[in-house]
């Protein structure tokens, strides 16, 4: 690998000229001499050290995404449509302000640290690390975060951006209610966090409209999707009997609808059938999936603009923030014959 000191002896110049003229500080270096050193350069493939560009500013305009988990529904994490829709918005964002990102997965703390402080990320945006592997990372390295969707006991004196998973599950409960399924389904992959939070909305939007709401009707579903299809096959006959099944997410929803569908299970007729998150994909399947549209575009960009004023040592005050979310009633619910009768 070339040095800046054999670059320096070729052209006749010093170390300190190359390395100046390399990181932009060429106000006092000659346009000519300028040429010639980023030919040479070019011509010799010369890539600089990461840690050697950094340490000769005083910001790296570097930006850490950490996705906290390898996989989302049996998929690799960059699949999932919120995931990869987060990750968007966040970059544009990031442009807009003049950083760069760094994308890091998994929930290794070791690992993150590793790849992270080499480049002296200026911040980092946390999604799905939980609240004690945050306090984890947080003693290895004393940089800016900025959290997204993090549920914790214990106050944590961080920006901490997220949605009311409260209210929408409370407002898919009580629209299904009103649509005459009083005993519908819950179905998530966890419960713990958002997906909790969901189902808590859910049950007491169920128990308003007086409806006793027992756990019995929350069911957790495998994040293998081998598993999750014979789970849908066992309880097949108890969906057609309560009539609709609200899920935490539209990519367990379509994924569902598709497969009852497949089974020869008309949609919405014979099931009714909720998402959350609202995705692209939620008015591209057939029928079209009613859901709870959290502004995934607008959580991204706030974030970044939270981490960006920190940075700048601009005054921020260490929050949770819950985006609101909304109802977008479409196709794949249908009012229960008890209902229309």
């Amino acid at each position: 690998m070339i040095r800046l000191q054999d670059v320096a002896e070729q052209l006749g110049v010093s170390r300190t000229t190359v390395s100046n003229v390399i990181h932009g500080k060429t106000k006092k270096v000659s346009k000519e001499t300028i040429e010639r050193i980023t030919k040479y350069l070019d011509q010799e493939g010369y890539v600089p050290n990461p840690g050697t560009r950094v340490l000769a500013n005083t910001r790296s305009h570097i930006i850490g995404i950490v996705i906290g988990y390898e996989e989302s529904h049996g998929l690799n994490v960059l699949q999932d449509p919120f995931v990869s829709e987060f990750i968007g918005a966040v970059e544009k964002e990031a442009e807009r302000l003049g950083y760069y990102i760094m994308l890091i997965v998994g929930n290794n703390i070791k690992k993150i640290v590793d790849i992270a402080s080499p480049w002296s990320v200026d911040g980092l945006i946390i999604l799905g690390l939980r609240a004690e592997e945050f306090k984890a990372l947080h003693k290895e390295m004393n940089k800016p975060f900025v959290l997204i969707d993090i549920y914790t006991d214990s106050k944590l004196s961080y920006v901490n951006i997220g949605i009311d998973d409260f209210t929408g599950g409370f407002l898919i409960g009580e629209y299904l209610y009103k649509q005459g399924f009083h005993k519908a389904l819950f179905l998530a992959e966890n419960e713990i966090g958002s997906d909790y939070y969901r189902w808590l909305g859910f049950k007491q939007a169920m128990e308003k409209q007086g409806a006793y709401c027992s756990k019995a009707r929350r069911l957790l579903i495998s994040k293998n999707k081998d598993i999750r299809f014979a789970q849908y096959r066992k309880w097949i006959a108890e969906f057609i009997h309560v009539g609709a099944i609200a899920f935490t997410s539209d990519y367990n929803a379509i994924e569902a609808m598709n497969y009852f569908i497949d089974l020869g299970i008309d949609i919405p007729s014979q099931i009714s059938i909720t998402g959350f998150d609202d995705n692209m994909y939620a008015t591209l399947v057939r029928p079209k999936l009613t859901t709870v549209k959290q502004d995934v575009e607008a959580k991204g960009a706030t974030a970044m603009q939270k981490l960006d004023a920190i940075i700048r040592n601009e005054s921020v005050v260490n929050e949770t923030i819950k985006m609101p979310v909304e109802l977008k009633i479409r196709d794949s619910v249908k009012m229960s014959i008890r209902q229309r009768k």
